[in-house]
């Protein structure tokens, strides 16, 4: 260890072009601007004092000072550029160095740039220890690069260095937000082999994915567990529960965790509150809703966009548009930047009131306020005009979709499809759906149904069973609603058409033979639009 120090040090000597003499004082100027926050000061001091003018530089331990205090303000730019510098002064990194640059990297989602960085440290004749591993792991999950982040963490431990709780826990989230929740649970068997007692941050991760898939009996066993092994629960585990019932409806539940939480000595926060406005909106239960609302206000629990999001489609859902309104300006007022969820909902509830000047009023101005119209934004448009028999426009914006870049999708096709066959021009129908390959897109099951109804309800069920053939040949398996569609066509037709009503019934035997027909039909609600 001794001569390896030495052997940085000669080199630290080799390296000098001049003498430099470091100043206590430069030192000191720039930990102090660092501590409070006085960056750019800090980087001009540090600029002059690499300049050719100064007979001092700054110590490694304050040019380390220097760059994590940028990296922590998400300067990363200017961390980069600090690093950059110090190296053209001679000045040789440390490990500590390489870490946090490694970090500036990972927190910029440029892993390829980290990963050269992490390369240079053995290249310098350095090893990198748990907290560069865990920097680097923690980078990896970030971006969803799994396979990238257990493979370092397997060379971590093949070179003798053990990971610590926060290599287990970086893991396990990471693990646990890519859906792998098998393998984050695998990996926790690991950590207890290994001596490391899971704390409060790794209940709460699995807490929270148990929660996102559902499974609220398997979470509750886990916060039992928790509890008895001596670990409090803190705000982060309660709401993810609450979000969990609230999900599942079971509103009653969520709100008695809700008011358990003060005995606890833990205060909800904004996500605890529009979990649970979101849940009451959903089930129209919007003074409820309105109260806890009120409360947050009172209580200097500032809402995000995603309360307010939550709050406004609730009320446009219940056609109280007047106060949809008002919150949307309140949004504005109080600096809040409405995203697609708030213009899509208020579009949306203006569709279906049948307001659909408005709804484009509404689109316009959220264009102009930098939010492009998405192709939910443009399905409800569509949708809206197909249903007062304004096809011309529905078309036109189909058009404007491409011409903005926004590029219809298979929903956009179908449901401009579906308007189309209501209004019983079925020959523009069959015209768009044979269109919809140049366009980079092939008909799905719902496509096939919806003009095969529109043929069928036309008089023309010949047509509907060559599609009804088509759509076979082409490798799609039909549903239980593709099959009703016909056979009620088909019934309607009289005894000319038996032929093909047996072997309609052949088929739907065989599908009821494959498939549970009875889940099917829970599997796909409102499959029209």
């Amino acid at each position: 260890m001794a001569a390896t120090t030495m052997r940085r040090t000669m080199l630290f000597r080799w390296k000098k072009k001049i003498s430099f003499a470091h100043s206590r004082h430069a030192d000191s100027r720039i930990k102090t601007l660092c501590d409070t926050e006085r960056l750019q000061e800090a980087m001009d001091t540090f600029e002059h004092l690499l300049s050719a003018k100064s007979e001092s530089i700054p110590s490694l331990i304050t040019c380390n000072h220097l760059l994590s205090s940028l990296v922590r303000q998400n300067r990363h730019e200017s961390a980069l550029s600090v690093y950059r510098l110090l190296v053209e002064a001679d000045i040789v990194p440390n490990l500590r160095t390489f870490t946090i640059v490694i970090n500036c990297h990972c927190q910029s989602g440029k892993m390829n740039n980290a990963f050269k960085v992490f390369e240079e440290i053995e290249a310098q004749g350095y090893v990198p220890n748990v907290i560069t591993f865990s920097t680097l792991i923690k980078g990896f999950c970030r971006v969803g690069r799994m396979e990238d982040a257990v493979k370092l963490f397997n060379q971590m431990v093949s070179k003798q260095q053990a990971p610590n709780l926060y290599t287990y826990n970086t893991l396990i989230d990471g693990l646990c937000k890519a859906g792998k929740t098998h393998e984050a649970f695998g990996l926790v068997t690991v950590m207890l082999q290994k001596g490391h007692e899971p704390n409060t941050v790794t209940f709460t991760t699995l807490i929270d994915r148990l929660c996102k898939e559902g499974k609220l009996q398997g979470a509750e066993k886990l916060l039992y567990r928790m509890l008895k092994e001596g670990h409090n629960p803190n705000v982060i585990t309660f709401t993810a529960l609450i979000d969990g019932l609230c999900k599942k409806g079971n509103l009653d539940e969520g709100m008695k965790l809700f008011y358990e939480m003060p005995s606890k000595n833990i205060c909800p926060n904004t996500v605890t509150y529009t979990a649970l406005i979101d849940g009451f909106c959903k089930q129209n239960k919007l003074d409820k809703a309105r109260k806890l609302f009120y409360e947050m206000l009172i209580k200097n629990i500032h809402p995000n966009v995603v309360t307010y999001n939550a709050l406004i489609d609730g009320l446009c859902k219940e056609r109280q548009w007047q106060e949809a309104a008002k919150l949307l300006q309140e949004m504005l007022d109080k600096g809040y930047k409405p995203d697609d969820i708030t213009y899509n909902a208020l579009s949306n509830g203006l569709c279906k009131e049948g307001k659909l000047q408005e709804a484009l009023w509404l689109v316009d101005g959220m264009a102009q306020m930098g939010n492009q119209p998405d192709e939910i934004t443009y399905n409800t448009l569509i949708n809206g005009f197909c249903n007062v028999g304004n096809l011309e426009k529905a078309g036109e914006l189909l058009q404007e979709m491409t011409e903005n870049g926004c590029r219809p999708n298979l929903v956009n096709y179908n449901t401009f499809i579906d308007g189309v066959c209501k209004h019983s021009r079925i020959d523009e129908a069959q015209q768009i759906f044979y269109e919809m390959p140049k366009q980079g897109l092939s008909p799905d099951v719902v496509t096939y149904s919806t003009l095969m109804d529109g043929l069928c309800k036309g008089g023309n069920p010949k047509e509907a069973i060559n599609l009804f053939k088509q759509m076979k040949d082409s490798g799609y398996v039909p549903d239980i609603i593709t099959y009703s569609i016909l056979e009620d066509a088909l019934c309607n037709q009289g005894s000319s058409q038996e032929a093909n009503r047996l072997l309609l019934h052949e088929s739907l035997e065989k599908f009821s033979h494959d498939t549970d027909i009875f889940s099917s039909k829970q599997q796909h609600p409102q499959r029209y639009y």
